[in-house]
């Protein structure tokens, strides 16, 4: 069986309309599962660089959350689909004012927690001059991170969105 995979990084320093809360499929207890194995991970990636562990971050989720469904949406991976605004506003949107804000995203084909995993290790082994994902990880800057993961049946894909801040 192959496995398709796909990455997208953005990071941002100090409109639109984003899916409504109420509009959100629940995230599923395997979804949830898989999240925080994926927080565990960044961790331990940031341990082994003498960083700070990062915190789950409810309000990141939430934002992590709402563009994951938009991506599913328009079976598109971008930072921005149409009719969302940037990510950096997204994350005010749903509560959380930062002063470092990053933003890791990806799709797999392999629908399980270990096509999830492969993914972050995937970002967190890139090199330079390409390794955008990496320095997300490893910014010594970030203090929370909000993971979310959707099971995207209609489009056969798993979606990872890792939003990094550090609050005002």
């Amino acid at each position: 069986m192959s496995t398709l995979v796909a990455l997208g990084m953005f990071v941002g320093l100090v409109g639109g309309a984003t899916p409504a809360a109420g509009s959100l499929p629940p995230v599923t207890s395997v979804e949830n599962t898989i999240s925080w194995a994926v927080k565990r991970l960044i961790n331990v990636e940031r341990a082994l660089h003498g960083l700070p562990q990062v915190f789950m971050d409810k309000q990141l989720r939430v934002s992590a959350r709402r563009h994951n469904v938009a991506m599913a949406r328009a079976d598109e991976m971008s930072h921005q689909v149409a009719g969302e605004p940037w990510f950096g506003r997204r994350f005010q949107l749903a509560g959380y004012y930062w002063t470092w804000a990053g933003e890791n995203i990806g799709w797999n084909s392999d629908i399980t927690q270990s096509g999830v995993m492969l993914l972050q290790r995937i970002m967190y082994n890139e090199k330079p001059p390409n390794d955008g994902h990496r320095l997300n990880i490893l910014n010594r800057h970030y203090r929370n991170v909000g993971v979310d993961v959707y099971i995207d049946k209609t489009n056969h894909k798993i979606w990872l969105t890792t939003d990094f801040g550090h609050r005002n």
